[in-house]
């Protein structure tokens, strides 16, 4: 079994991915992630050996993610400036391109529906296995395959809507 510590130090940066992935805000997403490993801290004793712990981390980070939408108020999706800044020492044009196609995509995620964007973000940024997104999401794999499907036709669409 893991320590809290090395829970920490292996995950803490895919369950930050997949709150930014989910909220397209770093600040968010930074928050979302402490109360995640504050909330596996409290509940560990609870954990059943026979998971993977990956899956009973992005269930838990699932849980806080719901919980946090539920209490906010106005549930809103900013681009902050400082989410798309870029190393300083690339060319300029490359910068500037870069930036532009990171917010099309975070705009594109924007516009997404909630679970189309959880599924994608899973699978395609996460690289998770469609019986571990089934878990984290309580649904089964084809419902998973079935939405990541459309997820991938709405995102192609809205892309392309998007850059024109």
């Amino acid at each position: 079994m893991y320590s809290i510590e090395e829970l920490y130090r292996t995950y803490e940066k895919r369950i930050f991915q997949y709150f930014y992935g989910l909220t397209t805000n770093y600040h968010s997403a930074e928050e979302l992630t402490q109360e995640t490993f504050f909330q596996v801290v409290r509940t560990i004793p609870f954990f059943r050996e026979d998971a993977r712990v990956t899956t009973w981390l992005y269930k838990v980070a699932r849980n806080v993610f719901s919980m946090w939408k539920r209490k906010k108020d106005n549930y809103t999706i900013s681009l902050d400036h400082e989410n798309t800044e870029l190393p300083d020492q690339w060319e300029p044009s490359f910068i500037v391109e870069q930036k532009e196609k990171l917010t099309l995509l975070l705009r594109t995620l924007r516009q997404l529906p909630e679970n189309y964007r959880e599924v994608l973000w899973l699978r395609e940024w996460q690289e998770l296995s469609y019986e571990e997104i089934a878990v984290i999401t309580s649904h089964s794999v084809a419902w998973v395959k079935v939405t990541l499907h459309r997820a991938r036709i709405n995102y192609r669409q809205l892309y392309r809507e998007m850059e024109d």
